[in-house]
């Protein structure tokens, strides 16, 4: 079923000097949209599974991102190649049958040569896809790519698919900037607005640390740009929505300090967020991802890691929050190599796809060689309350 938002006219970028601003921009305040859909859970008993979505294509996979189509399958992407950053880097998916409860055979998306030739740009390498369906339609697909230098240099592009993914058009740079349009990263879910407009959960690496979204039409203009946090060790927010108007959002620490997950709100659609706070749930400078269920509840995937070893992530876990983020319960472990001193296994950037018929799946990667599944169901969540 088509959705129908309210109209937005675009605003127009105008560069002077030092000053870059959207002007005469006519387009709705910033409510998040919110879908009233129920969700179908179709089994009341709990459930628990694993698979593995991809392993041995390549030698490195990374950053896994995921969506539900129109049909019900699932489509993930991820970065796989040489190692991070290697020149044969390339964004592969993969199709899960809901049926045969089977992935298909991973297939290459794009890579920088594909990425060189819709921008007519030299391309070094990409990496950190994300998936977007928009409740409109299309399929959105945001990704890095780097020209010149390492990851702090990173620009966001974005393509747009209307056959779930089957083809796609060509890339589009997104201006996120007027200063050689760098230092734009994404990892974790955007968020929808009631315009139809795109928030992309966005951070940045060079001269300062710090969150923002980037707001963008279906075109790949952007629209405006929210600041999350400021330039200190504070980024990959996992943006969850709560109302139209009011979100909460669960950062990665980046510091070399005693690292915390860092927590901020918004009560105006994202145009502003309250100072960040870093709370009393150890984060060992690794990617966190926050979800609703059907109680509201917010729940985190994270690392916790007891050894207080610097950016070792040898668990994965999962905590509650009952009080929209403030105050957190640990109450399982999907990994816990910890156990086991002798071992040292990564489990690393969690994405949490909230299925249309009640089931959670969570993605993530292992050690950079495989990428692996689990579901669940609220069942399953309620039994661990």
């Amino acid at each position: 079923m088509i959705q129908h938002f309210k109209k937005y006219t675009l605003p127009v970028l105008i560069v002077t000097g030092a000053l870059f601003t959207l002007q005469s921009a006519k387009y709705s305040e910033p409510l998040f949209y919110v879908s009233t859909v129920d969700k179908k859970v179709v089994n009341s008993l709990p459930f628990y599974k694993q698979k593995v979505v991809v392993e041995g294509q390549t030698p490195t996979v990374h950053s896994a991102t995921a969506v539900q189509l129109a049909n019900g399958q699932l489509l993930a992407m991820w970065y796989g190649g040489t190692r991070e950053g290697h020149i044969d880097v390339a964004l592969y998916s993969a199709i899960f049958d809901q049926t045969a409860q089977t992935w298909s055979i991973p297939k290459k998306v794009l890579d920088r040569y594909d990425v060189a030739d819709s921008l007519n740009l030299y391309v070094k390498k990409v990496g950190n896809p994300v998936l977007i369906k928009h409740p409109q339609g299309p399929l959105v697909l945001v990704y890095v790519s780097v020209s010149m230098a390492g990851w702090a240099t990173s620009r966001l592009n974005m393509v747009v698919s209307y056959d779930d993914g089957q083809s796609w058009h060509n890339s589009k740079r997104l201006i996120t900037s007027p200063f050689f349009n760098i230092s734009t990263l994404v990892k974790n879910d955007a968020v929808i607005y009631d315009d139809g407009t795109i928030g992309i959960t966005a951070y940045h690496e060079l001269k300062g640390e710090y969150s923002e979204i980037v707001r963008v039409n279906i075109e790949g203009q952007v629209i405006n740009q929210y600041r999350m946090t400021s330039g200190t060790n504070t980024i990959q927010p996992s943006v969850i929505v709560k109302s139209s108007n009011k979100a909460i959002a669960l950062i990665r620490d980046s510091g070399r300090d005693v690292q915390r997950v860092h927590f901020t709100e918004t009560h105006d659609g994202g145009k502003s967020w309250s100072p960040y706070e870093a709370l009393a749930i150890k984060n060992p400078n690794a990617a966190v991802y926050g979800f609703n269920d059907t109680k509201q509840r917010t729940w985190m995937v994270f690392n916790d890691s007891t050894r207080d070893i610097e950016n070792s992530r040898n668990n994965l876990s999962l905590a509650v929050s009952e009080n929209n983020g403030k105050d957190w319960r640990t109450l399982h472990y999907f990994e816990n190599a910890e156990l086991d001193s002798n071992v040292a296994i990564k489990y690393s950037y969690p994405w949490v796809l909230n299925a249309s018929d009640g089931e959670y799946h969570l993605m993530y990667t292992v050690d950079r060689k495989l990428i692996k599944q689990v579901s669940f169901n609220q069942a399953w969540l309620e039994a661990l309350l």
